[in-house]
C-alpha cells in the first residue's frame, strides 16, 4: 500500500477575516483556547490516516513562528496553493500521495479524516480524489452560516476542504489547476478553460458527477475521482465572522457536554 502524507495548507497571506478579528493569519485565529490550525492538525494526526503530517506555511512567517517545535513545517516563499503543495511534497520525499487539508476547518474530526483517506485508497489509480458533501447536510448542522453549492444531476453539493493528490498531479497538473483557480470569478476565463458548452450545462445543473470527472480528466490528463462524504463538518470552513461564531459555539457545546 502506498504511503499517504498529509499537508495542512496555511502558506497564504492573512485574509480579511484574520484582519477583522486581529489575528496575524487565519490559521492562528483562536477557537476556544487553541488556534484553528492546531485543531485541524489534532484531527488529522488523531485519525491515523497519514504516515507523516506537515504544515505548509510561509518561510519565517507568523504561522511558522507559532508552530515551530509543535509540528513538522514545510516552509515556502510561494504563497499560492500550488506553492504550498510543492513545499509539502518536497518535505515528504517518501510520499507518493498527500491528503490536502485547508487550515480553516476547526470542526474536522478524526473519524471524517480517516473515512475520506480510506475512500481515497479505493481510487488508487486517481491522481486527484476530490471530496464533496451534500450541502443540506452541512446547512442543517450549521444553520447560522452560508455555504456555496453546485448543482449536479445527483443533487446539490458543497466542496469539502480535503483532497488527495499524487506527486505527479502537483508536478504536471498544478499550473493548469492554478490557472483555473485564477479564472474562477471570470465567466469568460472559465469558458476558455472548460469550454463554453460545458460551462453552460454546468450552470444549468445538467451535468452529472461522472460528466464533471470526465471533463477534469480530459483537461488535466490524469485520473480523477470524487467521494461524497457523509460528514457535515467536512463541508464547513471558517470564511466569515458568522462561521467563526458557529465554530466557537460548537466547541462550547462539546465542552459543556463533557462537563
Amino acid at each position: 500500500m502506498h504511503k499517504l502524507g498529509a499537508i495542512i495548507m496555511a502558506n497564504g497571506e492573512a485574509d480579511k477575516l484574520a484582519c477583522k478579528v486581529g489575528a496575524a493569519h487565519k490559521a492562528l485565529i483562536d477557537i476556544e483556547g487553541r488556534s484553528m490550525i492546531e485543531r485541524v492538525a489534532d484531527a488529522v494526526q488523531a485519525s491515523g490516516a497519514a504516515d507523516l503530517v506537515v504544515v505548509a506555511c510561509r518561510k519565517g512567517g507568523c504561522v511558522a513562528e507559532a508552530l515551530t517545535g509543535k509540528i513538522a513545517l514545510a516552509e515556502s516563499v510561494d504563497p499560492t496553493f500550488l506553492g504550498g503543495m510543492q513545499a509539502g511534497f518536497d518535505d515528504m520525499p517518501d510520499m507518493d500521495r498527500a491528503l490536502l487539508v485547508t487550515c480553516d476547518m476547526p470542526l474536522l474530526t478524526p473519524e471524517s479524516v480517516r473515512h475520506f483517506a480510506d475512500e481515497a485508497r479505493t481510487h488508487a489509480d486517481a491522481d486527484m480524489v476530490y471530496a464533496m458533501v451534500e450541502v443540506e447536510r452541512t446547512r442543517q448542522a450549521y444553520p447560522e452560516t452560508r455555504r456555496t453549492a453546485i448543482r449536479l444531476k445527483e443533487g446539490n453539493y458543497t466542496a469539502a476542504g480535503v483532497t488527495v493528490v499524487s506527486r505527479r498531479f502537483v508536478e504536471e497538473c498544478g499550473p493548469l489547476v492554478m490557472a483555473a483557480f485564477g479564472a474562477r470569478k471570470s465567466k469568460l476565463g472559465l469558458a476558455r478553460i472548460l469550454g463554453g458548452t460545458f460551462l453552460m450545462r454546468f450552470a444549468l445543473g445538467m451535468l452529472s458527477v461522472d460528466d464533471v470527472v470526465k471533463r477534469a480528466e480530459e483537461l488535466l490528463g490524469c485520473g480523477c475521482a470524487t467521494v461524497n462524504l457523509p460528514f457535515a463538518e467536512c463541508g464547513f470552513d471558517v470564511d466569515s465572522e458568522a462561521d467563526l461564531l458557529a465554530a466557537r459555539q460548537s466547541f462550547c457545546r462539546i465542552r459543556n457536554a463533557a462537563n
